[in-house]
């Protein structure tokens, strides 16, 4: 007999991929009690005793990280999660919207704020994306485009965005916060790739310093804890904390995971102790878009892309480097990489590849990678890759959660345009709904669908060349 998930698993390890995705300990290498922890992992295994706390009840041990959490991030309250930023998201929607309420999206958010949208009940108002078109990149909100919807939905109670986004780039969040409590609005930041901010001078500022009511942040992406360890933050008295504690009993496991909620304590004793180590990912990458510079027809995206589409900073942490030059897309980087170099990616889309570097990194790892980088140009074909990236949300028929508890049918892709979306429809990743269910697909969504499929980018939603629509 064979365990085919944990051998698989093994098989993997023993290949010694060099990782540039999360999780951000980079299978351990980023955790400085890692001897500690391995040696004891089975031990700490443990439910809630009177030595232990209770997640949901804390007042021992768990209380005393979770202040020393709130302390390290700058928060009012803070509050470990063991389900990840998904469950955090919804938690806090839960927190603060009811059915029939509205709430002012970022229509490039990720799944989970659209999950959120059906387990609430709340009536989304779409803020629309800034888009840098010549990388094929949602860019985030804009302040001028938060503004402009709030003015014209004063009804809403929240406004909920992302920053930074997936690829690293930031919005004015600051003036995001001025404007939306202006209006005497809550300001809901999914920060799942932001948590290492923090901890660094040279890094962005924080959801939480620009005045964010409530923060939600994927410790495990960027810094040292256990993948689906998150932390939720309040930032501000405009929550009550005793609604978002109700919430996260609902949303949340009952059996909590102490392997998870030690390692965001980890994390934190870490970047408190020895902030120089954030210091050395940074300095690593400086290092890596140094190597690529003037690689001609290699781009790696940069601080001059601040100011274009609303950037106002970007994480240099998030190593984005746009491969259309080469006339091939970011998939096929990406398996080149994998193949060839065995590099793993975090991500790659049309035109790009994203590559993560965190305290787990060595130079060693970053000689490798820029130098499998530059030998792309050897696999540069003739044909140019058409730069045709488009982002327009579709109309909304239904609201998601009408839309998630009427009848479906299964039509092919090609027989659905003009019909109802019945399931969300996803480029995965980064998460980001193409299709929301309730939306109306049209011919240009089945087209760009379909592009998107033969690229090789994987399409969740969208199986065997059929799609979900609602019944008339």
């Amino acid at each position: 007999m064979t365990a085919p998930l944990f051998d698989g698993l093994l098989r993997y390890i023993e290949k010694q991929v060099i990782p540039f995705h999360m999780p951000g300990h980079k299978q351990g290498k980023g955790i400085m009690r890692a001897d500690q922890l391995e040696e004891n992992i089975f031990k700490i295994d443990l439910t809630e005793f009177l030595d232990t706390d209770n997640l949901h009840d804390a007042k021992g041990i768990i209380l005393e990280a979770e202040k020393m959490a709130a302390a390290a991030f700058g928060a009012k309250k803070s509050f470990f999660l063991v389900n990840g930023t998904t469950g955090g998201i919804q938690a806090m929607m839960m927190s603060v919207l009811h059915p029939g309420d509205k709430v002012l999206v970022e229509r490039s958010a990720h799944r989970s704020v659209f999950g959120g949208l059906i387990l609430t009940g709340a009536i989304p108002a779409y803020i629309e994306p800034a888009v840098d078109y010549e990388d094929g990149i949602p860019a985030g909100v804009t302040q001028q485009s938060v503004g402009r919807v709030l003015s014209n939905n004063t009804d809403a109670l929240a406004v909920l965005i992302t920053y930074p986004n997936y690829y690293g780039f930031c919005t004015d969040i600051k003036a995001i916060a001025d404007i939306v409590h202006r209006y005497g609005k809550i300001l809901i930041v999914d920060e799942a790739h932001g948590a290492h901010f923090a901890f660094n001078k040279n890094l962005p500022v924080t959801a939480l310093e620009a005045g964010a009511d409530m923060v939600v942040q994927s410790v495990h992406k960027t810094l040292p804890s256990f993948t689906q360890s998150s932390i939720l933050h309040v930032g501000s008295d405009r929550i009550d904390t005793g609604s978002v504690e109700a919430a996260l009993r609902l949303m949340e496991t009952s059996s909590p995971s102490y392997l998870l909620m030690a390692s965001l304590d980890l994390a934190r004793e870490e970047m408190e102790d020895h902030p120089e180590i954030l210091d050395k990912a940074v300095d690593l990458s400086y290092m890596a878009r140094d190597r690529l510079a003037g690689a001609g027809n290699i781009r790696v995206i940069g601080k001059d892309i601040i100011g274009k589409c609303g950037i106002a900073d970007i994480d240099p942490t998030k190593l984005v480097v746009n491969v259309r030059g080469l006339n091939m897309t970011g998939r096929k980087a990406e398996k080149i990489l994998r193949d060839r170099y065995n590099i793993q990616v975090e991500l790659s889309d049309m035109y790009n590849i994203l590559l993560m570097i965190t305290t787990g990194d060595s130079e060693g790892d970053i000689i490798k990678l820029t130098d499998a980088i530059l030998q792309l140009k050897k696999d540069k074909e003739d044909q140019a890759i058409p730069l045709s990236f488009d982002y327009k949300a579709p109309e909304m028929v239904f609201s998601p959660r009408e839309a998630y508890f009427m009848k479906k049918s299964r039509v092919l892709l090609k027989d659905s345009a003009g019909r109802t979306a019945g399931d969300f429809i996803i480029p995965y990743p980064p998460g980001i709904p193409y299709v929301v269910p309730g939306e109306l697909i049209t011919e240009d969504t089945c087209q760009k669908l379909s592009e998107l499929a033969l690229s090789g980018i994987e399409v969740v939603g969208y199986d065997d060349g059929y799609v979900k629509i609602l019944e008339a």
